[in-house]
């Protein structure tokens, strides 16, 4: 299994080069994103609506749920936010910050024993024993 990381999803959504480059590298990999990834995308798409009308909503909400469906999408469990939590106080104390959404997603990455994390912020996840793909925009 290998996480995707929410900016993989919305890199695709915008079609961009590099991450579909990085994805080929995968064919027949089972492709999984955190429940927090959902959550992430749906603030952009909520800017979208505010900024950008119902329209453009409509049809970057449509894109977002296919690309969605080709996911198995990871439940965020205790185990999960407990270990998160932790982490997050073990960096807060050394003065390191990460966003909440990247710690589950790395917990939740960790705990499940991916094969890796594809990302374009490799930096967020290297606290994380699990392996980092990254790639650049093109």
């Amino acid at each position: 299994m290998i996480v995707l990381d929410t900016n993989v999803i919305i890199d695709l959504g915008r079609g961009r080069s590099g991450v579909k480059k990085k994805l080929e590298n995968f064919k027949g990999a089972e492709f999984a994103i955190s429940a927090i990834t959902i959550q992430e995308i749906y603030v952009g798409l909520g800017y979208i609506l505010e900024k950008h009308g119902k329209e453009l909503y409509e049809k970057n909400k449509e894109k977002s749920q296919n690309l969605l469906e080709d996911c198995t999408i990871l439940k965020i469990t205790r185990p999960i936010l407990e270990h998160s939590g932790l982490k997050k106080g073990k960096l807060r104390a050394k003065g390191v910050t990460i966003e909440i959404q990247d710690l589950i997603i790395g917990s939740t990455a960790e705990i499940l024993g991916a094969e890796k994390i594809i990302t374009r912020n490799p930096k967020h996840f290297e606290v994380f024993k699990v392996r980092i793909e990254s790639y650049e925009l093109e």
